[in-house]
């Protein structure tokens, strides 16, 4: 059988399911660390969320997309493992399913299935069980806690320890990521390792990573001023899973703008509304939503920042006419 070519204009001969593969790889080092730190019940929530959207999405697609050619492009996997990495190591198991079947039925497959989704599966999810389980949602259990306990398995840690102050954390915990905190979202380390592998296989699109960055660092001080620190700020990093966002929420190619330029605002915009609810909102939430509404923008972005057409100053002045 002979290997259909890709078109022209693609400079990568990368197809979807090799760059899915790659992400599942970068986020591998976040997830070794949360089975060390949180013990092998994260194994068990990385096994239900992705088999709920694996299957969710399979069965779904048969059913609305009958005429379309079905393949296995591991998005769905992407999605679950992400969101797996996003819940405390004590959330229920049937929490994480409900919300892999949002994200899957109501984010993903509603829209048309992977590729044309208007929002970032796993964030959405995330942001459903924020709302519908907010008391799950809240890390209390230190790390390394029953690491062994069998019973906790199907029923979750003990929610009865609290969570670190930051004068007890030292740097070491914060970039190693043996914090209270999501599963996968609190090793600078790790995270690193992850962003690595991507800009290694040239996934990482640096222009809104930096320019969120950029914006959380610069605006930390005038909006935290009564605990500006440099532990203060890193443990606020990484326990607010703002690396997280980074290297994986804004590198997603399906919900982020195309142009460089779109995507440079896109972080900014990002960054600033993210300052705005830790300040004065719902912390969790503020690293979700910032995201979720630059989503819905992401289609404006690709409008008005798209390339100009040769010789042509402002390309949609000139359809319009």
């Amino acid at each position: 059988m002979k290997r259909k070519q890709l078109a022209p204009h693609i400079h990568a001969n990368q197809p979807a399911s090799e760059r899915y593969m790659y992400v599942l790889l970068a986020m591998l080092p976040a997830l070794v660390g949360g089975v060390f730190y949180n013990g092998i019940r994260v194994l068990v929530l990385l096994a239900v969320s992705c088999i709920v959207f694996f299957f969710s999405d399979f069965l779904s697609a048969q059913t609305l997309y009958p005429d379309h050619v079905s393949h296995v492009d591991y998005s769905s996997l992407v999605s679950g493992t992400m969101l797996a990495l996003l819940v405390p190591a004590s959330a229920s198991i049937w929490a994480v399913a409900i919300a892999a079947l949002f994200g899957s039925l109501l984010v993903k497959q509603a829209f048309g299935g992977a590729g044309t989704n208007v929002f970032n599966p796993a964030f959405a999810a995330r942001a459903f069980l924020q709302v519908a389980f907010p008391a799950q949602m809240a890390a209390s259990e230190l790390p390394q806690e029953h690491f062994w306990d069998w019973l906790s398995l199907l029923t979750g840690k003990s929610a009865g320890n609290t969570v670190f102050a930051s004068e007890s954390v030292e740097l070491l915990d914060v970039f190693s990521g043996r914090l209270t905190g999501m599963i996968g979202t609190t090793s600078l380390v790790l995270l690193t390792m992850g962003a690595l592998i991507l800009a290694e296989r040239k996934l990482f699109r640096f222009e809104a990573p930096l320019t969120y960055m950029a914006v959380i660092v610069v605006g930390y001080v005038p909006f935290f001023w009564s605990s500006a620190g440099l532990s203060a700020f890193l443990l606020w990093l990484v326990q607010g899973g703002i690396p997280f966002v980074a290297i994986f929420a804004l590198n997603d190619c399906t919900t982020t703008p195309l142009g460089q330029k779109a995507r440079l605002v896109f972080g900014g915009v990002t960054g600033f509304l993210t300052l705005i609810l830790y300040r004065f909102g719902n912390g969790t939430m503020a690293m979700i939503c910032p995201i979720l509404m630059m989503n819905l923008m992401t289609p404006i972005f690709d409008y008005y920042f798209r390339p100009r057409a040769f010789s042509k100053s402002h390309w949609f002045k000139e359809v319009e006419k």
